[in-house]
């Protein structure tokens, strides 16, 4: 069965520092004390005149975003001032960093309000509640639009059973010929604004599945799992090929285990789908569909 876990499981209810391990366990393989530093400053933010968030585009620091604020939504703030700059700092030089953080604003009660819902319909167990956000008003936080449907997108697509991000990498791959993993991500990259690690695994769940969709042009030594795998050779087999057209459907040949938020996809069927054609997911009674949300 296919295992590739775009996001870690995020059930509501979690403490924060439950929810802290998990992410740390997710992101380094270990249950240590990744966010242990910021906790602790959350948890005395009483004793802080001003916090400032700052977080980019890109959907895990939007994610990111959401969470806190639900998090001081909940917990009071006193008389604490939350500010946000809305940049991705690794995109700026210094100067830039410095006015960036002097055009700082203050986050108002509607951003608290959308960001304490956008949390909880990533935690919710069935797409409906991002579904039905995304078709709402999302001006107080613009850029969470973006992370909404990327997140819908990664769910199955309706025909070929790929991801968004899948179905890239394949195309890339397909047009390259015979590549390797390394090349097939960078290119990715240079229209996407997520971790090369994330795109590693996909390839490499593509690979090892019981009907892979890319193979090893030429054998290779030693795990998958190390550097050896960037630069080995790959290519995309007839499979890859019939599940790209939509011909060949990739959870009902390899199936799947993947948490997006609080929805588990398992097995192989899945209840819902991305629908390209109508941009919504679709949830699957017997035969039939029907879009949810929106």
């Amino acid at each position: 069965m296919a295992r590739c876990t775009l996001h870690r499981t995020v059930p509501r209810g979690l403490t924060l520092r439950r929810l802290s391990r998990l992410r740390s366990r997710f992101w380094t393989g270990k249950s240590d004390g990744e966010f242990d530093q910021r906790d602790a400053t959350l948890a005395h933010h009483a004793n802080y005149h001003e916090i400032v968030l700052w977080f980019g585009p890109t959907s895990i620091c939007q994610l990111s975003l959401v969470q806190l604020l639900h998090w001081f939504d909940r917990h009071g703030r006193d008389n604490t001032r939350l500010r946000l700059v809305s940049a991705y700092g690794g995109w700026l030089m210094s100067e830039q960093i410095l006015q960036a953080y002097a055009n700082r604003r203050p986050i108002t009660p509607s951003q608290m309000r959308l960001g304490r819902r956008a949390w909880l319909a990533f935690c919710s167990p069935t797409p409906k509640p991002l579904s039905k956000l995304l078709a709402g008003d999302l001006r107080a936080l613009p850029e969470i639009r973006d992370t909404i449907s990327f997140l819908l997108r990664e769910y199955p697509e309706r025909h070929s059973g790929l991801s968004r991000l899948e179905r890239k990498l394949l195309r890339i791959a397909d047009s390259l010929g015979i590549t390797t993993p390394a090349v097939t991500v960078s290119t990715t990259l240079h229209s996407e604004l997520v971790g090369d690690t994330l795109l590693f695994d996909i390839l490499r769940a593509l690979i090892t599945v019981p009907h892979p969709l890319l193979r090893f042009a030429m054998p290779v030594q030693g795990s998958l799992r190390n550097y050896q795998f960037n630069g080995s050779q790959i290519e995309m087999t007839d499979t890859g090929r019939a599940a790209l057209a939509g011909k060949a459907d990739h959870i009902t040949l390899n199936g799947i285990d993947r948490w997006i938020g609080g929805v588990h996809l398992s097995g192989h069927q899945v209840r819902w789908r991305w629908d390209e054609r109508s941009t919504a997911i679709m949830s699957q009674r017997g035969d039939s569909y029907s879009i949810i949300g929106g």
